[in-house]
């Protein structure tokens, strides 16, 4: 009979997916503050060194985090982009946007790492680059369109979660409106560059 080595991540039954399922729960609970490397391995019932097996570190841990969010965001299909790529970049940031404001400790992260970076994020920059291809737009017009579109979301969202869902001289749902106010503005400027 043969043993295979296991690292200490392996042997306490973990994997990053289960790492970072309980990463997330324990943000919505405690928030960023409260989430670290020690209170994840207390919830997890390890010794925080294990954790280093599937995270490097906090920084990862939050990259990972941010990344994952995205994954509540539908990715039209080629066909759709191609049939409507404008209506494709509006669902795309709309639910970019609804994402966000589940997990608003995470947005000023999002702000100060210019977005996510892991595979999520990269496949959506995919088919946003792809979009703004069908409307007429390629290469460094295009990445600049994108820009602005990210920005625009991330900002709305920073915008509507300081202080709370409901704080500030303007509810949620106001902000939500402005938001898709401020997409259909952009996207009819961005068409516009094409015309």
């Amino acid at each position: 009979m043969t043993s295979s080595t296991r690292g200490p991540g392996q042997r306490a039954g973990l994997d990053r997916t289960r790492v970072l399922a309980e990463a997330r729960a324990l943000l919505d609970e405690v928030g960023l503050v409260g989430l670290t490397m020690r209170s994840l391995a207390a919830r997890l019932d390890v010794a925080p060194n294990t954790l280093y097996s599937h995270i490097r570190d906090k920084s990862e841990m939050v990259d990972l985090l941010l990344d994952e969010v995205l994954a509540d965001v539908p990715v039209p299909t080629p066909g759709r982009v191609r049939r409507d790529p404008v209506g494709a970049l509006r669902r795309m940031m709309t639910a970019s946007y609804d994402a966000l404001l589940h997990h608003p400790d995470l947005v000023p992260h999002y702000l100060t790492r210019q977005g996510a970076r892991g595979p999520i994020a990269r496949r959506l920059g995919e088919v946003m680059m792809d979009a703004l291809g069908h409307i007429g737009l390629t290469g460094t017009s295009a990445e600049k369109a994108m820009r602005v579109l990210i920005v625009n979301t991330i900002g709305f969202a920073a915008f509507s979660t300081e202080g709370g869902r409901d704080a500030g001289p303007l509810p949620t749902r106001e902000v939500r409106a402005s938001h898709a106010h401020a997409l259909d503005w952009l996207l009819a400027g961005i068409t516009g560059e094409t015309g």
